[in-house]
């Protein structure tokens, strides 16, 4: 089906987002992969990760899209810190997880994105929800922690290409 021409440059925007997040990534050793905002905060590749879970989470778990095979074994690594990704892994799972992206903007309606369902989240609530919200989330989610990523990377003098 084709993408509604009225979300043309939300669709756009969205992955503008994701391309920048992936090349920013793309040069990362490492040793800069380590390199966090403060002692306690998270490391450049635990962002990336939970950005990866946050896509499976909301997506997949929550709408119930399917997960063009990638299953729950991508999620969750920023919690394993002894377990560090490399930005060639991130970046694997980046491109993974835009697959799932891609077939929902490739599927839903106009009409679609407002559909509500509840369903109990990872902790047993009922939250209820539509794609169109789940989109705003995610989105959000990432604009978060793609900041998160683009500062700690300027405060080290390392290039980023995020909001720029």
């Amino acid at each position: 089906m084709a993408r509604p021409e009225e979300l043309k440059a939300f669709y756009d925007g969205f992955a503008d987002q994701h391309g920048k997040i992936v090349e920013t990534l793309r040069p990362l050793t490492p040793e800069q992969m380590q390199l966090r905002a403060a002692p306690a905060e998270w490391a450049i590749w635990q962002l990336a990760s939970n950005m990866v879970g946050g896509r499976m989470y909301w997506l997949c778990f929550m709408l119930g899209e399917d997960d063009q095979g990638i299953g729950p074994e991508w999620t969750g690594w920023e919690d394993t810190p002894e377990h560090s990704r490399t930005s060639a892994e991130l970046i694997e799972a980046l491109e993974k997880t835009w697959a799932v992206v891609e077939a929902c903007f490739d599927r839903w309606t106009l009409a679609d994105l407002n559909v509500e369902i509840t369903k109990d989240n990872f902790w047993g609530q009922p939250v209820t929800i539509s794609p169109a919200w789940v989109l705003q989330r995610v989105m959000a989610h990432e604009v978060h922690h793609g900041s998160e990523i683009s500062l700690i990377l300027r405060v080290h003098g390392l290039p980023t290409l995020m909001n720029r």
